[in-house]
């Protein structure tokens, strides 16, 4: 998420300041339950979103009001209103945001984050907010459990629980909170075939955040006015796998290659690794031959029962776009944990 905001901002040249607006605490029912942030610009334009709204409305209007200020402020939202006539929420939730210039030093501090992420997924940042109204922030990197020490031995102990569990969790009382907050890194989605559907995805993919790598031998198709936000990468068949970049667990992998001579090779290497999400494009009838030349070649049952085919929510879809929406929603509910 910080690391789509950093992106957004460095291309921006129409404006020369930003607050950064996050949510740092919840309970019940709000719009987004993953710790959101946004950024508001000097030029009223904003990159990202708390939920949307009229909350989301109320802290762009305060963040445009703090451009020209050092402070830092710390915002309550009840939701929990009944009357429908009456301007507040009725989600049934409340949430905090905390509204502070997207200062060097910050803007350092993410970017430090985020290179260091890199040799670290564990790690996490530690951020203490002092005060109710008018706030003080302070924030570290927690790169191991033996980093948090705190003078309270329960806090501490908490602390580093939540560490372990590698789980974002609010801490504290009116006038010290914490906020133990695992950075989002956005999976990639690893789209084997640069056709129609694979460039309908990828655009989709990208619009969600992910990101996306596309693999094709088909050098006319890899280009990057068809591809223009994803990492291409070159793939010849028979492929030589130890060619081909590891993909981590948190991982997608969509199959639309042209030849089912190729996505067979394609999923006997695809399931020798353990991805989040696996989805073929094909036909029911072309699964059932695949899946039985599979079986027949040592595939085991439990990980053929891992490959989503035919791909996608069963939405009807006919044309293009709308293969690449059912598809996206599948990968989304697969994600989100939603059983299908």
């Amino acid at each position: 998420m910080i690391q789509t905001l950093l992106q957004q901002w460095s291309a921006r040249t129409d404006s020369k300041k930003a607050v950064l607006c996050s949510v740092v605490e919840w309970k019940g029912s709000v719009p987004r339950k993953d710790y959101p942030m946004m950024l508001v610009l000097d030029n009223g334009s904003i990159l990202g979103t708390i939920g949307g709204g009229s909350m989301e409305l109320k802290v762009t209007r305060a963040a445009r009001e703090m451009m020209e200020t050092a402070e830092s402020r710390l915002f309550d939202f009840d939701m929990t209103g009944r009357d429908v006539h009456a301007d507040v929420g009725l989600c049934g939730g409340t949430l905090k945001v905390l509204v502070e210039p997207f200062t060097d030093e910050l803007k350092a501090f993410y970017g430090d984050m985020l290179h260091q992420m890199a040799g670290n997924p564990k790690l996490m940042v530690k951020l203490l907010i002092a005060g109710e109204d008018k706030v003080t922030c302070e924030r570290r990197l927690i790169t191991t459990r033996t980093d948090i020490i705190d003078p309270d031995p329960d806090q501490q102990k908490s602390f580093r629980q939540t560490f372990e569990n590698q789980k974002t969790k609010a801490f504290g009382n009116h006038s010290k909170r914490y906020l133990l907050w695992q950075p989002f890194t956005p999976p990639t989605i690893h789209i084997f075939g640069a056709g129609h559907v694979g460039q309908s995805v990828a655009e989709l993919a990208h619009f969600n955040d992910l990101q996306v790598q596309v693999y094709d031998d088909r050098t006319e198709l890899m280009t990057l006015a068809r591809f223009p936000t994803a990492k291409l990468i070159d793939l010849s068949f028979p492929i030589v796998w130890a060619d081909v970049p590891e993909i981590p667990a948190q991982d997608f992998v969509l199959i639309a290659s042209r030849e089912h001579k190729h996505d067979h090779e394609l999923l006997i290497g695809v399931l020798k690794n353990s991805p989040a999400y696996v989805g073929l494009v094909s036909s029911a009838r072309k699964w059932k031959i695949l899946s039985e030349s599979l079986l027949e070649e040592g595939i085991t049952p439990a990980s053929l029962a891992r490959v989503h085919a035919p791909v996608g929510l069963n939405i009807e879809a006919q044309t293009v776009p709308e293969i690449a929406i059912s598809i996206m929603s599948e990968i989304i509910a697969e994600y989100r944990g939603i059983s299908q």
